[in-house]
């Protein structure tokens, strides 16, 4: 029966970490194409 718990426990935790890893991969997805975004729009206003 703990044997159990414990890896109810164990799945919980790496379930938790993979969605914090994949929010972290995000959020800095977001913000290398916001930048990217903003360099291109300042590239297209000069040429």
């Amino acid at each position: 029966m703990s044997d159990n718990n414990v890896e109810n426990q164990v799945e919980s935790h790496l379930t938790t970490s993979k969605v914090g890893t994949w929010i972290s991969v995000g959020m800095v997805a977001g913000v290398i194409l916001v930048s990217y975004f903003i360099l291109f729009g300042f590239y297209m206003s000069r040429v």
